[in-house]
Protein backbone atom coordinates (compact mmCIF):
# COMPACT_ATOMS: atom_id res chain seq x y z
CA UNK A 1 0.00 0.00 0.00
CA UNK A 2 1.26 3.74 -0.64
CA UNK A 3 -0.07 7.04 0.61
CA UNK A 4 -0.81 9.84 -1.79
CA UNK A 5 1.72 12.73 -2.25
CA UNK A 6 0.68 15.75 -2.20
CA UNK A 7 1.78 16.61 -5.50
CA UNK A 8 -0.52 13.54 -7.73
CA UNK A 9 -2.23 15.56 -9.89
CA UNK A 10 0.91 17.68 -10.95
CA UNK A 11 1.94 16.64 -14.53
CA UNK A 12 5.32 15.31 -14.78
CA UNK A 13 8.31 17.98 -15.39
CA UNK A 14 11.43 16.61 -16.90
CA UNK A 15 14.33 18.20 -14.75
CA UNK A 16 16.16 20.96 -16.44
CA UNK A 17 19.83 20.69 -16.20
CA UNK A 18 21.18 22.58 -13.52
CA UNK A 19 23.14 25.95 -14.25
CA UNK A 20 25.94 27.34 -12.34
CA UNK A 21 24.35 30.91 -13.31
CA UNK A 22 21.43 29.77 -11.42
CA UNK A 23 23.37 29.61 -8.07
CA UNK A 24 25.51 32.23 -9.17
CA UNK A 25 22.44 34.68 -9.60
CA UNK A 26 21.54 33.20 -5.73
CA UNK A 27 24.94 33.66 -4.27
CA UNK A 28 24.84 37.56 -5.70
CA UNK A 29 21.25 38.43 -4.57
CA UNK A 30 22.03 36.74 -0.58
CA UNK A 31 24.92 38.71 -0.52
CA UNK A 32 23.45 41.97 -1.48
CA UNK A 33 20.86 41.58 0.99
CA UNK A 34 22.90 40.60 3.30
CA UNK A 35 25.39 43.82 2.98
CA UNK A 36 22.57 45.77 2.74
CA UNK A 37 20.66 44.65 6.03
CA UNK A 38 24.45 44.76 8.04
CA UNK A 39 25.17 48.34 7.01
CA UNK A 40 21.11 49.00 7.93
CA UNK A 41 21.28 47.19 10.79
CA UNK A 42 24.64 48.36 11.91
CA UNK A 43 23.75 52.32 11.38
CA UNK A 44 20.50 51.63 13.30
CA UNK A 45 22.93 50.24 16.18
CA UNK A 46 25.24 53.70 15.87
CA UNK A 47 21.78 55.94 16.00
CA UNK A 48 20.81 54.53 18.99
CA UNK A 49 18.13 53.19 17.25
CA UNK A 50 17.39 49.57 18.25
CA UNK A 51 14.66 47.61 18.25
CA UNK A 52 14.65 46.83 21.98
CA UNK A 53 18.80 47.61 23.17
CA UNK A 54 17.97 46.11 26.53
CA UNK A 55 17.77 43.15 25.09
CA UNK A 56 20.85 43.03 23.09
CA UNK A 57 22.33 44.07 25.94
CA UNK A 58 21.29 40.98 27.52
CA UNK A 59 22.70 39.01 24.51
CA UNK A 60 26.25 41.27 24.52
CA UNK A 61 26.65 40.72 28.41
CA UNK A 62 25.61 37.41 28.22
CA UNK A 63 28.59 36.11 25.42
CA UNK A 64 31.06 38.30 27.28
CA UNK A 65 30.33 37.30 30.46
CA UNK A 66 30.61 33.64 28.87
CA UNK A 67 33.65 33.95 26.91
CA UNK A 68 35.90 36.84 29.09
CA UNK A 69 34.16 37.56 32.24
CA UNK A 70 32.48 35.57 35.64
CA UNK A 71 29.74 34.02 33.88
CA UNK A 72 27.71 36.64 35.96
CA UNK A 73 25.19 38.73 34.31
CA UNK A 74 23.61 41.82 35.92
CA UNK A 75 21.41 42.69 32.41
CA UNK A 76 18.34 39.95 33.64
CA UNK A 77 15.13 40.00 31.34
CA UNK A 78 12.44 38.49 33.02
CA UNK A 79 9.59 36.42 31.03
CA UNK A 80 5.84 35.65 32.55
CA UNK A 81 7.31 32.22 34.47
CA UNK A 82 11.38 33.27 35.05
CA UNK A 83 13.83 35.17 35.64
CA UNK A 84 17.76 34.91 33.39
CA UNK A 85 20.85 34.97 35.34
CA UNK A 86 22.84 36.07 37.09
CA UNK A 87 24.07 32.99 36.30
CA UNK A 88 24.55 32.62 32.23
CA UNK A 89 23.94 28.62 32.62
CA UNK A 90 20.04 29.98 34.07
CA UNK A 91 18.22 30.98 30.72
CA UNK A 92 14.64 31.27 30.49
CA UNK A 93 14.39 29.72 26.49
CA UNK A 94 16.59 26.55 25.24
CA UNK A 95 18.66 27.48 22.57
CA UNK A 96 21.78 25.50 21.45
CA UNK A 97 22.31 28.25 18.63
CA UNK A 98 23.76 30.81 21.16
CA UNK A 99 26.49 28.14 22.35
CA UNK A 100 27.61 27.22 18.41
CA UNK A 101 27.74 31.00 17.98
CA UNK A 102 30.04 32.03 20.95
CA UNK A 103 33.54 31.06 19.42
CA UNK A 104 33.02 33.70 16.49
CA UNK A 105 31.95 36.22 19.20
CA UNK A 106 35.18 35.88 21.44
CA UNK A 107 37.27 36.70 18.20
CA UNK A 108 35.10 39.57 17.44
CA UNK A 109 33.34 40.71 20.85
CA UNK A 110 30.96 43.49 20.28
CA UNK A 111 27.25 43.93 19.85
CA UNK A 112 27.87 44.72 16.32
CA UNK A 113 29.18 41.09 15.63
CA UNK A 114 25.77 39.93 16.66
CA UNK A 115 23.65 42.24 14.22
CA UNK A 116 26.57 41.05 11.46
CA UNK A 117 25.99 37.01 12.48
CA UNK A 118 21.95 37.66 12.20
CA UNK A 119 22.11 39.16 9.09
CA UNK A 120 24.62 36.57 7.39
CA UNK A 121 22.36 33.57 8.47
CA UNK A 122 18.83 35.49 7.90
CA UNK A 123 19.51 35.88 4.18
CA UNK A 124 20.38 32.06 3.76
CA UNK A 125 16.51 31.66 3.22
CA UNK A 126 17.29 33.24 -0.59
CA UNK A 127 19.25 30.16 -1.07
CA UNK A 128 17.25 27.81 0.82
CA UNK A 129 13.65 29.31 -1.35
CA UNK A 130 16.13 28.39 -4.62
CA UNK A 131 16.55 24.54 -3.14
CA UNK A 132 13.24 24.19 -1.78
CA UNK A 133 11.25 25.13 -5.40
CA UNK A 134 14.32 23.67 -7.29
CA UNK A 135 13.52 20.53 -5.83
CA UNK A 136 9.67 20.67 -6.05
CA UNK A 137 9.28 21.66 -9.30
CA UNK A 138 12.53 20.91 -10.84
CA UNK A 139 12.90 23.72 -12.79
CA UNK A 140 15.80 26.24 -12.96
CA UNK A 141 13.81 29.23 -13.61
CA UNK A 142 10.94 28.56 -11.60
CA UNK A 143 13.85 28.24 -8.50
CA UNK A 144 15.53 31.56 -9.44
CA UNK A 145 12.28 33.59 -9.98
CA UNK A 146 11.32 31.95 -6.94
CA UNK A 147 14.37 33.35 -4.96
CA UNK A 148 14.27 36.39 -6.41
CA UNK A 149 10.55 37.14 -4.84
CA UNK A 150 11.86 36.43 -1.53
CA UNK A 151 13.32 39.82 -0.69
CA UNK A 152 9.85 41.31 -1.38
CA UNK A 153 8.64 39.47 1.31
CA UNK A 154 7.73 42.55 3.56
CA UNK A 155 8.07 41.34 6.92
CA UNK A 156 11.14 39.84 6.30
CA UNK A 157 13.11 43.63 6.37
CA UNK A 158 11.76 44.71 9.61
CA UNK A 159 12.95 41.24 11.09
CA UNK A 160 15.98 41.71 9.51
CA UNK A 161 16.56 45.20 11.29
CA UNK A 162 15.08 43.85 14.82
CA UNK A 163 18.53 43.71 16.42
CA UNK A 164 20.09 40.37 17.45
CA UNK A 165 17.82 37.39 18.54
CA UNK A 166 17.63 33.54 17.71
CA UNK A 167 13.96 33.08 16.74
CA UNK A 168 15.20 35.32 13.86
CA UNK A 169 17.62 32.98 12.29
CA UNK A 170 15.26 30.49 11.87
CA UNK A 171 13.90 30.66 8.76
CA UNK A 172 16.59 28.98 6.25
CA UNK A 173 16.19 26.10 8.88
CA UNK A 174 12.60 25.88 8.15
CA UNK A 175 12.87 25.67 4.28
CA UNK A 176 15.30 23.17 4.70
CA UNK A 177 13.64 21.09 7.19
CA UNK A 178 10.29 21.12 4.63
CA UNK A 179 12.50 19.96 1.67
CA UNK A 180 13.90 17.41 3.50
CA UNK A 181 11.07 15.63 5.22
CA UNK A 182 8.90 16.05 1.68
CA UNK A 183 11.31 14.38 -0.38
CA UNK A 184 12.41 11.44 2.69
CA UNK A 185 15.72 13.31 2.71
CA UNK A 186 17.83 12.56 6.17
CA UNK A 187 20.23 14.84 5.48
CA UNK A 188 18.20 17.53 4.81
CA UNK A 189 15.51 17.10 7.39
CA UNK A 190 18.52 16.92 10.02
CA UNK A 191 20.06 20.23 9.28
CA UNK A 192 16.84 21.61 9.15
CA UNK A 193 15.19 20.37 12.36
CA UNK A 194 18.53 20.41 14.29
CA UNK A 195 18.83 24.27 13.03
CA UNK A 196 15.42 24.39 13.92
CA UNK A 197 15.91 23.24 17.70
CA UNK A 198 18.67 25.06 18.32
CA UNK A 199 16.98 28.44 17.52
CA UNK A 200 13.93 27.99 19.93
CA UNK A 201 12.07 25.46 22.08
CA UNK A 202 9.24 26.72 20.45
CA UNK A 203 9.83 24.81 17.44
CA UNK A 204 9.58 21.84 19.09
CA UNK A 205 5.76 21.96 18.51
CA UNK A 206 6.30 23.06 14.50
CA UNK A 207 8.93 19.84 14.48
CA UNK A 208 5.58 17.66 15.83
CA UNK A 209 3.30 19.26 12.98
CA UNK A 210 5.68 17.61 10.08
CA UNK A 211 3.71 14.31 10.95
CA UNK A 212 1.40 16.25 8.55
CA UNK A 213 3.43 17.29 6.18
CA UNK A 214 3.08 14.79 2.93
CA UNK A 215 5.42 13.28 0.60
CA UNK A 216 6.31 14.62 -2.93
CA UNK A 217 5.94 11.20 -4.04
CA UNK A 218 4.36 8.41 -3.49
CA UNK A 219 5.80 5.79 -0.98
CA UNK A 220 4.58 2.90 1.28
CA UNK A 221 2.62 3.36 4.36
CA UNK A 222 5.84 1.95 6.32
CA UNK A 223 7.97 4.66 5.56
CA UNK A 224 5.22 7.24 5.94
CA UNK A 225 4.55 6.07 9.76
CA UNK A 226 8.16 5.48 10.04
CA UNK A 227 8.48 9.19 9.22
CA UNK A 228 5.53 10.62 11.23
CA UNK A 229 6.50 8.32 14.21
CA UNK A 230 9.89 10.25 14.01
CA UNK A 231 8.55 13.50 13.77
CA UNK A 232 5.81 13.19 16.71
CA UNK A 233 8.71 11.54 19.21
CA UNK A 234 11.32 13.99 17.94
CA UNK A 235 9.33 16.95 18.57
CA UNK A 236 7.47 16.13 21.95
CA UNK A 237 11.06 14.62 23.32
CA UNK A 238 12.35 17.87 22.75
CA UNK A 239 9.65 19.46 24.38
CA UNK A 240 9.11 17.16 27.65
CA UNK A 241 12.75 15.90 28.11
CA UNK A 242 15.04 19.25 27.04
CA UNK A 243 12.83 22.45 27.73
CA UNK A 244 10.83 21.03 30.83
CA UNK A 245 13.59 19.27 31.80
CA UNK A 246 15.89 22.45 31.42
CA UNK A 247 12.96 24.51 33.03
CA UNK A 248 13.01 22.36 36.28
CA UNK A 249 16.63 21.85 36.54
CA UNK A 250 17.67 25.52 36.57
CA UNK A 251 14.97 27.55 37.54
CA UNK A 252 12.44 25.08 39.98
CA UNK A 253 10.04 22.55 39.50
CA UNK A 254 6.82 24.51 38.68
CA UNK A 255 8.21 26.53 35.93
CA UNK A 256 6.66 23.81 33.26
CA UNK A 257 3.37 24.91 34.74
CA UNK A 258 4.06 28.51 34.90
CA UNK A 259 5.51 28.35 31.01
CA UNK A 260 2.39 26.81 29.77
CA UNK A 261 -0.05 29.08 32.04
CA UNK A 262 1.17 32.46 30.18
CA UNK A 263 -0.71 30.97 26.94
CA UNK A 264 -4.03 29.88 28.69
CA UNK A 265 -4.95 33.87 29.43
CA UNK A 266 -7.79 36.12 27.80
CA UNK A 267 -7.47 36.46 23.97
CA UNK A 268 -9.27 38.60 21.47
CA UNK A 269 -12.58 37.13 19.99
CA UNK A 270 -12.38 35.83 15.97
CA UNK A 271 -13.63 38.61 14.00
CA UNK A 272 -10.64 40.83 15.52
CA UNK A 273 -8.55 37.49 15.18
CA UNK A 274 -9.82 36.84 11.88
CA UNK A 275 -9.36 41.05 10.66
CA UNK A 276 -5.76 40.93 12.65
CA UNK A 277 -4.44 38.02 10.49
CA UNK A 278 -5.53 38.94 7.15
CA UNK A 279 -4.02 41.73 7.70
CA UNK A 280 -0.91 40.40 8.45
CA UNK A 281 -0.82 37.83 5.76
CA UNK A 282 -1.69 39.66 3.00
CA UNK A 283 0.75 43.49 3.81
CA UNK A 284 3.08 41.67 6.01
CA UNK A 285 3.72 38.55 3.57
CA UNK A 286 2.06 39.20 0.21
CA UNK A 287 2.06 37.44 -3.02
CA UNK A 288 2.31 33.83 -0.26
CA UNK A 289 -0.31 34.12 1.71
CA UNK A 290 -2.21 33.26 -2.02
CA UNK A 291 0.06 30.81 -3.36
CA UNK A 292 0.28 28.84 -0.29
CA UNK A 293 -2.97 28.02 -0.78
CA UNK A 294 -2.19 25.86 -3.83
CA UNK A 295 -0.27 23.51 -1.61
CA UNK A 296 -3.14 23.21 1.72
CA UNK A 297 -1.56 20.37 2.87
CA UNK A 298 1.54 22.07 3.45
CA UNK A 299 0.05 25.54 4.42
CA UNK A 300 -2.05 23.97 7.21
CA UNK A 301 1.31 23.86 8.94
CA UNK A 302 1.48 27.86 9.30
CA UNK A 303 -1.97 27.96 11.03
CA UNK A 304 -0.96 27.15 14.62
CA UNK A 305 1.14 30.00 13.84
CA UNK A 306 -1.04 32.57 12.81
CA UNK A 307 -3.48 31.88 15.14
CA UNK A 308 -1.34 31.84 18.05
CA UNK A 309 0.16 35.31 16.81
CA UNK A 310 -2.72 37.07 15.59
CA UNK A 311 -5.63 36.28 18.29
CA UNK A 312 -3.88 39.19 20.91
CA UNK A 313 -0.07 38.81 20.97
CA UNK A 314 1.01 40.80 17.93
CA UNK A 315 -0.53 43.01 15.14
CA UNK A 316 0.92 45.03 11.98
CA UNK A 317 -0.49 47.96 13.98
CA UNK A 318 2.76 47.67 16.15
CA UNK A 319 5.72 48.66 14.07
CA UNK A 320 4.23 52.29 14.43
CA UNK A 321 5.49 52.21 18.25
CA UNK A 322 7.87 51.64 20.42
CA UNK A 323 6.88 47.99 20.35
CA UNK A 324 7.41 47.58 17.00
CA UNK A 325 10.17 45.01 17.81
CA UNK A 326 7.88 42.49 19.02
CA UNK A 327 7.68 41.81 15.64
CA UNK A 328 10.01 38.75 16.34
CA UNK A 329 6.67 37.11 17.24
CA UNK A 330 5.74 36.69 13.72
CA UNK A 331 9.15 35.12 12.73
CA UNK A 332 7.08 31.56 13.15
CA UNK A 333 3.95 32.27 10.92
CA UNK A 334 6.12 34.30 8.50
CA UNK A 335 8.31 31.21 7.92
CA UNK A 336 5.80 28.85 7.58
CA UNK A 337 3.64 30.93 5.57
CA UNK A 338 6.97 31.39 3.24
CA UNK A 339 7.36 27.79 2.95
CA UNK A 340 4.00 26.75 1.84
CA UNK A 341 3.81 29.34 -0.53
CA UNK A 342 7.11 28.34 -2.33
CA UNK A 343 5.44 25.04 -2.90
CA UNK A 344 2.77 26.36 -3.80
CA UNK A 345 4.48 28.39 -6.22
CA UNK A 346 6.33 25.32 -7.10
CA UNK A 347 3.57 23.07 -8.22
CA UNK A 348 1.97 26.18 -10.06
CA UNK A 349 5.21 26.69 -12.33
CA UNK A 350 5.21 22.59 -12.34
CA UNK A 351 1.74 22.84 -13.85
CA UNK A 352 2.09 25.74 -16.11
CA UNK A 353 5.89 25.14 -17.85
CA UNK A 354 4.94 22.53 -19.68
CA UNK A 355 2.09 24.38 -21.92
CA UNK A 356 2.59 26.45 -24.71
CA UNK A 357 2.36 29.80 -23.19
CA UNK A 358 2.93 28.42 -19.48
CA UNK A 359 5.99 30.47 -18.76
CA UNK A 360 4.31 33.53 -19.81
CA UNK A 361 1.29 32.81 -17.71
CA UNK A 362 4.35 32.21 -14.86
CA UNK A 363 5.83 34.92 -15.45
CA UNK A 364 2.46 37.10 -15.21
CA UNK A 365 1.76 35.28 -11.39
CA UNK A 366 5.06 36.42 -10.26
CA UNK A 367 4.27 40.09 -11.79
CA UNK A 368 1.59 39.76 -9.33
CA UNK A 369 3.46 38.27 -6.59
CA UNK A 370 5.85 40.70 -7.18
CA UNK A 371 3.22 43.86 -6.90
CA UNK A 372 1.70 42.45 -3.75
CA UNK A 373 4.89 42.09 -2.05
CA UNK A 374 6.24 45.63 -3.18
CA UNK A 375 2.30 47.13 -1.95
CA UNK A 376 3.06 45.18 1.37
CA UNK A 377 6.74 46.77 1.50
CA UNK A 378 5.40 49.92 1.01
CA UNK A 379 2.66 49.85 3.91
CA UNK A 380 5.68 48.24 6.19
CA UNK A 381 7.63 51.05 5.55
CA UNK A 382 5.59 53.37 6.04
CA UNK A 383 4.53 52.06 9.80
CA UNK A 384 8.07 51.98 10.80
CA UNK A 385 8.29 55.74 10.07
CA UNK A 386 5.71 56.23 12.30
CA UNK A 387 7.87 54.34 15.17
CA UNK A 388 9.10 57.10 17.53
CA UNK A 389 12.66 57.99 18.09
CA UNK A 390 14.54 57.88 21.16
CA UNK A 391 17.07 60.57 19.97
CA UNK A 392 18.09 62.72 17.24
CA UNK A 393 21.25 61.97 15.39
CA UNK A 394 23.59 64.70 16.99
CA UNK A 395 22.66 63.81 20.28
CA UNK A 396 23.41 60.10 19.49
CA UNK A 397 26.55 61.14 18.36
CA UNK A 398 27.39 63.32 21.70
CA UNK A 399 26.00 60.26 23.99
CA UNK A 400 28.34 57.78 21.89
CA UNK A 401 31.69 60.24 22.53
CA UNK A 402 30.94 59.09 26.47
CA UNK A 403 29.89 55.51 26.10
CA UNK A 404 33.43 55.35 24.51
CA UNK A 405 34.75 56.98 27.78
CA UNK A 406 32.87 54.18 30.27
CA UNK A 407 35.99 52.16 31.52
CA UNK A 408 35.57 47.72 31.31
CA UNK A 409 34.93 48.14 35.11
CA UNK A 410 32.89 50.77 35.39
CA UNK A 411 29.31 50.23 36.88
CA UNK A 412 27.06 51.84 35.00
CA UNK A 413 22.82 52.62 35.41
CA UNK A 414 21.61 53.56 31.83
CA UNK A 415 18.21 53.83 30.17
CA UNK A 416 16.93 51.48 28.37
CA UNK A 417 17.89 52.78 24.74
CA UNK A 418 21.53 53.38 25.42
CA UNK A 419 22.05 50.08 27.19
CA UNK A 420 23.76 47.78 24.20
CA UNK A 421 26.59 49.82 23.53
CA UNK A 422 27.86 49.93 27.49
CA UNK A 423 26.53 45.68 27.59
CA UNK A 424 30.36 45.12 27.51
CA UNK A 425 30.60 45.43 31.44
CA UNK A 426 29.99 43.48 34.35
CA UNK A 427 27.70 45.48 36.13
CA UNK A 428 24.91 47.14 34.17
CA UNK A 429 21.42 47.97 35.21
CA UNK A 430 18.70 50.31 34.45
CA UNK A 431 15.25 51.55 35.98
CA UNK A 432 12.50 51.50 33.67
CA UNK A 433 11.04 47.93 36.14
CA UNK A 434 12.26 47.70 40.00
CA UNK A 435 13.38 43.85 38.47
CA UNK A 436 16.53 46.11 36.13
CA UNK A 437 17.46 48.25 39.70
CA UNK A 438 21.05 47.79 41.19
CA UNK A 439 20.58 46.26 44.74
CA UNK A 440 19.95 49.15 47.53
CA UNK A 441 18.66 51.61 44.87
CA UNK A 442 18.11 54.44 45.43
CA UNK A 443 21.89 54.68 47.55
CA UNK A 444 24.43 53.33 44.80
CA UNK A 445 27.79 51.69 45.35
CA UNK A 446 31.19 52.95 44.96
CA UNK A 447 31.67 50.87 41.78
CA UNK A 448 29.01 53.04 40.04
CA UNK A 449 30.72 55.38 38.00
CA UNK A 450 28.45 56.34 35.24
CA UNK A 451 24.75 57.89 34.74
CA UNK A 452 22.43 57.95 31.41
CA UNK A 453 19.75 58.82 32.54
CA UNK A 454 16.37 60.58 30.97
CA UNK A 455 16.19 64.53 31.82
CA UNK A 456 12.44 63.93 32.77
CA UNK A 457 13.25 60.56 35.39
CA UNK A 458 12.14 61.65 38.61
CA UNK A 459 15.32 60.10 41.28
CA UNK A 460 18.14 61.44 38.66
CA UNK A 461 19.06 64.68 40.67
CA UNK A 462 18.86 62.55 44.16
CA UNK A 463 21.31 60.18 42.44
CA UNK A 464 23.53 63.70 41.38
CA UNK A 465 23.87 64.29 44.95
CA UNK A 466 25.66 60.98 45.79
CA UNK A 467 28.71 62.55 44.38
CA UNK A 468 28.09 62.58 40.68
CA UNK A 469 29.11 65.64 37.97
CA UNK A 470 26.85 66.13 34.78
CA UNK A 471 29.20 65.84 31.97
CA UNK A 472 26.43 66.32 29.56
CA UNK A 473 22.84 67.06 28.77
CA UNK A 474 20.95 66.94 26.13
CA UNK A 475 17.58 67.77 24.87
CA UNK A 476 16.76 63.86 26.22
CA UNK A 477 19.60 62.23 28.34
CA UNK A 478 21.71 63.19 30.73
CA UNK A 479 25.39 62.06 31.68
CA UNK A 480 26.69 61.72 34.92
CA UNK A 481 30.37 60.69 36.10
CA UNK A 482 31.91 60.34 39.68
CA UNK A 483 36.03 60.06 39.84
CA UNK A 484 37.52 58.40 42.66
CA UNK A 485 40.48 60.46 44.06
CA UNK A 486 43.53 58.28 45.62
CA UNK A 487 44.87 59.78 48.57
CA UNK A 488 47.36 57.64 50.83
CA UNK A 489 45.78 54.44 49.91
CA UNK A 490 42.05 55.52 50.32
CA UNK A 491 39.96 56.54 47.98
CA UNK A 492 37.23 59.34 48.71
CA UNK A 493 33.94 59.89 46.55
CA UNK A 494 34.40 64.10 45.97
CA UNK A 495 30.78 65.67 45.00
CA UNK A 496 31.43 68.14 41.85
CA UNK A 497 28.57 70.38 42.33
CA UNK A 498 29.78 72.78 38.95
CA UNK A 499 27.51 70.23 37.13
CA UNK A 500 28.83 70.86 33.19
CA UNK A 501 25.78 71.36 31.15
CA UNK A 502 28.65 70.22 27.79
CA UNK A 503 31.21 68.55 27.27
Amino acid sequence: MTTSSDNLHVPPLVDSPHSPWGWLIVVVLTAAMTTLTTYQSLRRYEELRSGWSWDLAYYNQWYWALTFGDQKISVRPIAAYAQEGPSVWKMNYLSPLRFALAPIYRVFPDPRTLLVLQSLVFWWVIPAAYGLVRAESRSEGAAISAAALVPLTPLLWPLAWNDFRELQFVTPFVLWAVRGVRERSVGWAAIGIGGMLACRQEFAIAVMTFALLPPRRPESLTVSLRWRDAMILLGLGWILFGFFGYLQFVVGHGTPDAFIDQFLGPRAGLAETTWTAAEALVLGLGGWAFLMLLAPRTAVLALPWIWSLCNGRWALRFLSTTEWHHVRYAMPMVAFVLAAGLVGYARLAARLIPRRFGRLELAAVWLVAAALGGFGLRDVSRRLEFAPISFDRREAAEIWAWIRQVAPDDAVLADYDVSAPLSSRRLLYSYKMDTNLPPGFPKLGPEFRWLFARNNWSPLNSLLDQGFSVVYRGPHLTIAHRRTLHLAGFSNFFRFRANNSSR
